[in-house]
């Protein structure tokens, strides 16, 4: 059994492990999963283009590049990879694809493959298999939900039509559309819990962390951070609401009697290498 001291050091540092990863969530609800979202973008395996200049109004990001503008999707691999397919491209872009935990695992642009065509495919951690004729590269994810935040050069409001016409040009579709064979058998869909921006100052932060947790196999680097967070209950075991014994451990973790749980200030450390830009802390309506 952890005692008090114990828990709270791990969930303090459990809470610096996993903010990358909830921010990550934070952003991914509201585009692939919340359909009365206006920024819903029709589901997991598709782009949302933005083509013209940033406003004021655009807050997805907390800093946006004007002339590069992006390009949003999200990808569940656990049953299949995806695959992008690129055409010959003068100008400059790039589609930055990233692990729930924000680490990239590739890119795709006219500085890293160049500004001719490609194909491109986006695997889960366990998938195995050859690679499917035509591909050109493998990208190899750690976790079973990942993110790609593109961008595409921008010459001025004049250049919008042609923009739109190289955004639309990134085609991204399952494995099995792309062989033309028969899908994989379905997995039932988890209860994707609803964002609330009050989960990162409570207890509740765990339960959160514990249901992406099931998207991402621990790595051996990460074991030992991945075996304290076990020891109170943090295990990403199932997606589902967090059994009565581990609330009780988080609550014990997370505050004292009588005080609000305080966010820890994190330390200097050192992320994966590769890590994305966190998309944008700013609330959003």
């Amino acid at each position: 059994m952890v005692d008090r001291a114990e828990a709270r050091r791990i969930a303090a540092e459990g809470w610096i492990y996993g903010f990358p990863m909830l921010m990550n969530y934070r952003t991914m609800y509201k585009q692939a999963i919340d359909v009365d979202d206006p920024r819903y973008v029709g589901g997991f395996g598709r782009f949302r283009h933005y083509a013209e200049p940033f406003t004021p109004h655009d807050i997805d990001v907390t800093l946006p590049n004007s002339d590069t503008p992006f390009s949003w999707a999200w990808l569940a691999v656990r049953t299949e990879p995806y695959v992008l397919t690129v055409p010959a491209i003068d100008r400059y872009y790039v589609l930055p694809f990233h692990d729930l935990d924000t680490s990239y695992i590739g890119f795709v642009g006219s500085r890293a493959t160049g500004t001719g065509p490609g194909t491109y495919l986006i695997a889960g951690p366990d998938w195995d298999r050859s690679t499917p004729k035509g591909v050109d590269q493998v990208f190899h994810a750690d976790s079973y939900l990942v993110g790609v935040l593109g961008r595409t050069y921008l010459a001025g409001p004049g250049d919008v039509k042609a923009l739109r016409a190289v955004q639309r040009s990134y085609d991204l579709r399952p494995l099995h559309t792309y062989l033309g064979t028969v899908p994989p058998p379905a997995v039932s869909h988890p209860h994707w819990p609803a964002w609330r921006e009050d989960v990162l100052d409570s207890v509740e932060f765990f339960t959160y962390l514990d249901f992406l947790l099931h998207f991402f196999p621990v790595l051996p680097s990460e074991k030992g951070i991945r075996d304290r967070l076990a020891s109170i209950g943090v295990d990403g075991g199932a997606p589902s609401p967090p059994r009565p014994s581990c609330a009780r451990r988080w609550s014990r973790a997370s505050s004292t009697a009588g005080t609000r749980w305080n966010r820890p200030t994190p330390p200097p450390t050192t992320p994966r290498a590769g890590s994305a830009p966190a998309p944008s802390t700013a609330t959003t309506t």
